[in-house]
């Protein structure tokens, strides 16, 4: 049996060991996603729909799409969604479907409340905003049926941008 003094030493020697691999072991500070091709997938959204879908022509570097999809959503409304981080590492988000029901609408807002409305790119937008200040712009189109959600954790000068950036995408061919 040793001794009192031997087990602390023997203690000692193993926490130096154990400080030894956490210095050593490296850390990621954050996990960055590949980008993911979102051309693509309105493209086949259209292709698919015949609907005229947007998506944002000519974002500047730094701009990273994030996400991704065309698939049923609230409602059973086929939904085309996606994600872009912007330079300042902020997320501005797309959503688009025809003939949107007031849940689809609402989905994913965060009960955020309506705070005005706004002229952009010859559309009227409603402006929601929620708790986190997150900002939402809404706006329905009468002649496609299209309504457009989008959404920005950076404010509305990154929203604004990115709407002025919306164009009908391409079919897929």
């Amino acid at each position: 049996m040793g001794s009192s003094a031997n087990m602390m030493r023997s203690l000692l020697v193993v926490l130096a060991l154990v400080a030894g691999l956490i210095a050593l072991v490296p850390r990621v500070d954050s996990v960055r996603q590949p980008p993911v091709n979102a051309a693509s997938v309105v493209s086949y959204a259209v292709k698919d729909s015949g609907t005229p879908f947007s998506f944002p022509a000519g974002l500047p570097m730094g701009w990273s799409a994030t996400s991704a999809r065309y698939a049923v959503s609230t409602d059973s409304l086929p939904t085309w969604q996606a994600g872009w981080t912007t330079p300042g590492g902020q997320f501005v988000g797309l959503r688009q479907t025809v003939n949107a029901t007031p849940a689809w609408v609402s989905a994913g807002m965060n009960q955020a409340k309506v705070t005005g409305t706004v002229e952009l790119s010859g559309r009227t937008w409603e402006v929601r905003t929620d708790e986190r200040n997150q900002v939402f712009l809404v706006s329905a189109s009468a002649a496609d049926r299209i309504t457009t959600v989008v959404s920005g954790t950076g404010g509305m000068e990154d929203v604004r941008f990115f709407i002025d950036k919306l164009t009908p995408a391409k079919p897929a061919s």
